[in-house]
C-alpha cells in the first residue's frame, strides 16, 4: 500500500509530466491551522529539512490514509513507514538541488512560462483556472513558478548526469529481441526497434539514476533526527 502511494510521486524529476503533479499535488505546511513547533528532522550536508517541510510533503497523503479506515495500530504503522519514505525523498531532492547550485544550472523566465503553458494545455485549463486551483491549495502564482523552475532545473541536472551518458546500441536491441522474441509476438525486429530501444533506455535511466543517487549519498553528510 505504502509503495503504491509513494510511487504516485516517486522520484518526480524523472517524470516527463512532473509539472502536472506540482499543479495538483502541492500542499503547504499548516494547512490544518494547527500550530506546529518547528524542529529539524534531517541534515543534508550543511542544509536542514524541517518538520514543516515534512508536513507539507505528507499533507497530500492524509486524505488517502483517513479513507482507508485502518485500526489505530495499523494506521500508526502506515504513517511511520510513509514518514520514513517521505524523508528519504526530501533528502534526495535536497541532494539534487545542491548539485543544481553547484553546477549553476539556470532556467530562464521564458522556459518557465512555456512549461506552465504545457500544464494548462494538457489539463485544458485557462490561466484563471490554474490560479484558482493554486489558490485552493494555498499556493500563490509566484510560488508555483518557483516550483516549476526547480523541477526544470532537476530535470536538466538528470539530463546532464544520467540521460546524456546512456547509449543504446544495435547490439543491445538485437540481444533484447532475441531473448524476448516470443513474448513480443514473434514480430519482425524492425517493427519493434523503436519500442525495444525505448524500453532499454528507460530501464538504463532508472538503473543509472539509482546509482547516481547512491553515489551522492555516499559522498554526503546525512543525518536523520528522529
Amino acid at each position: 500500500m505504502i509503495t503504491s502511494m509513494i510511487e504516485t510521486i516517486g522520484r518526480s524529476f524523472l517524470k516527463g509530466l512532473i509539472i502536472i503533479w506540482i499543479c495538483f499535488g502541492v500542499a503547504v505546511a499548516g494547512a490544518e491551522k494547527s500550530e506546529v513547533i518547528e524542529r529539524i528532522v534531517a541534515v543534508v550536508n550543511d542544509e536542514v529539512i524541517t518538520l514543516s517541510d515534512l508536513n507539507a510533503a505528507l499533507a497530500p497523503y492524509e486524505p488517502k490514509i483517513r479513507e482507508m479506515n485502518y485500526p489505530l495500530e495499523k494506521e500508526m504503522q502506515v504513517r511511520f513507514k510513509l514518514r520514513e519514505d517521505i524523508i528519504g525523498q526530501l533528502i534526495e531532492k535536497r541532494l539534487t538541488d545542491q548539485q543544481v547550485d553547484k553546477k549553476d544550472i539556470k532556467i530562464g523566465e521564458a522556459e518557465v512560462s512555456r512549461a506552465i503553458e504545457r500544464v494548462k494545455s494538457l489539463n485544458q485549463l485557462t490561466d484563471e483556472d490554474l490560479r484558482a486551483q493554486l489558490k485552493s491549495q494555498g499556493m500563490d502564482y509566484d510560488a508555483y513558478r518557483r516550483e516549476i523552475r526547480t523541477q526544470l532545473q532537476r530535470n536538466r541536472l538528470v539530463g546532464y548526469e544520467v540521460k546524456s551518458k546512456i547509449v543504446i546500441t544495435d547490439e543491445d536491441i538485437q540481444a533484447y529481441y532475441d531473448e524476448n522474441k516470443e513474448a513480443l509476438g514473434n514480430k519482425p525486429l524492425e517493427t519493434l526497434r523503436t519500442f525495444i530501444s525505448d524500453e532499454l533506455y528507460q530501464d538504463a535511466v532508472g538503473k543509472k539514476f539509482t546509482q547516481w543517487l547512491s553515489d551522492l549519498k555516499k559522498e554526503a553528510h546525512i543525518k536523520v533526527i528522529q
